[in-house]
């Protein structure tokens, strides 16, 4: 017995010292919170994290491949994390460490995970973001699907650019911010993102540039919480369309070892120079529930309300939007996704021009395919799919319009 004792614990300090020394070249703030993670695998007694760290041959491409081949495997994916950890990409380290939570994991297994990701949280300083796709569009302008309107038993016919028209953008959207350590769990952030939607048809430009400053944290329970105040400033068409001051409040927290709840409030009170009868508040708050039913299966749904307060009274008004989504990871690299929405909005005045009150209804849907053995320079090529279609008990409001899309991402 106490024979077998002595090789156990033998077997776990040569794992102990090969992960020291493979840890021994990472950047100080890397190997500062690994290796208190090495220190757990020398003294604790889980079975998986005592296998989970990457011998010091294994490249990066080769832990993606193991994930490739078995994402339901929680190993891999946490071999992968500290892998890229090592490699200074904490976003994606954190993403397969979220998945890897799914699995049915023992309480010990769970808390060392969930401390590294705690660590993870506290040592991040900055973060960035950016995505390029190529749109092909049937109706981006959400341009009403008829060419005759009536009003007062009369027909008109609506001009050319009041018309659906086909086209193809540039979507591109980036952004960053610092965040700086003022205090034990809390940071000052300090952000800035930019929006673009680009056609051929400089009507349809659509870009939005947005700076943000203000504070974030995490509770002693774990809770990760931000408040911000922004400035936005929205151009259509190459011209200046309207400017607006917000103030965002967010909150998250874990619900059990597989369930990630998000809440969401913001205000922001908007102006606009051409179009005064659109000034006022915006209003909106959302609850989202992302829940990893294993590590290759996540299903998402979110409920949000808004509300309008404009100056013009049919311009008024207030919306409900349920969304659900799901993504699978398949053996062999393919991940496909689903995601489904439906809005209903209803105005508060009567439109000046029908006579009527206006309610809309727009549902749409969508389906993405990757896969993550495929790259192009360091990023994967998305391919997304979707059809989105409003109906209106105004003819002008109603809509249809399909896209398909390819986009650059590296959120895998």
């Amino acid at each position: 017995m106490i024979c077998g004792y002595q090789e156990a614990w033998a077997g776990r300090f040569q794992k102990g010292t090969r992960a020291l020394r493979y840890l021994s070249g990472l950047p100080h703030r890397g190997a500062e919170f690994l290796a208190a993670l090495v220190l757990i695998l020398l003294l604790g007694s889980s079975k998986l994290w005592a296998q989970v760290v990457p011998e010091p041959q294994q490249s990066l491409a080769a832990l993606n491949r193991q994930v490739s081949v078995k994402p339901n495997d929680p190993e891999a994916r946490i071999r992968l994390a500290i892998a890229l950890l090592q490699s200074g990409a904490q976003d994606r380290a954190r993403f397969h460490l979220l998945q890897a939570r799914a699995a049915p994991l023992t309480d010990a297994d769970r808390a060392q995970l969930d401390a590294l990701l705690a660590r993870i949280e506290a040592q991040r300083d900055r973060e960035g973001w950016f995505s390029f796709a190529i749109v092909p569009e049937t109706n981006p302008g959400q341009r009403a699907d008829t060419d005759t309107v009536w009003i007062g038993g009369l027909p008109f016919r609506l001009n050319a650019n009041a018309q659906a028209e086909r086209a193809t953008g540039l979507h591109i959207t980036a952004g960053g911010a610092l965040m700086p350590q003022i205090a034990q769990g809390l940071r000052l952030r300090i952000g800035t993102r930019v929006t673009a939607r680009l056609y051929e048809d400089r009507a349809l430009h659509d870009i939005t540039l947005r700076g943000d400053l203000g504070f974030q944290g995490q509770t002693m329970a774990g809770h990760d919480w931000q408040i911000t105040g922004s400035v936005a400033r929205r151009a259509l068409g190459g011209r200046s369309f309207g400017q607006g001051v917000g103030l965002h409040l967010s909150w998250a927290q874990r619900l059990g070892g597989r369930s990630l709840l998000q809440l969401h409030a913001e205000a922001v009170d908007w102006r606009f120079a051409s179009h005064p009868s659109l000034d006022g508040l915006r209003l909106s708050a959302s609850v989202a529930l992302r829940h990893a039913l294993r590590p290759d299966l996540v299903v998402t749904g979110t409920l949000a309300v808004s509300h309008v307060d404009a100056r013009a009274k049919h311009e008024t008004g207030h919306s409900i939007r349920f969304a659900l989504g799901a993504q699978q990871s398949f053996a062999g690299g393919l991940v496909l996704g689903v995601d489904a929405f439906a809005q209903s909005h209803r105005r508060d005045g009567s439109d000046p021009i029908f006579g009527i009150i206006r309610k809309d209804m727009t549902t749409g849907i969508g389906l993405r395919a990757m896969h993550r053995d495929i790259l192009l320079g360091h990023y994967t090529p998305v391919v997304e799919a979707s059809t989105t279609r409003q109906r209106s008990n105004s003819a002008l409001h109603t809509w249809r319009n399909t896209r398909v899309s390819l986009t650059l991402s590296r959120s895998f």
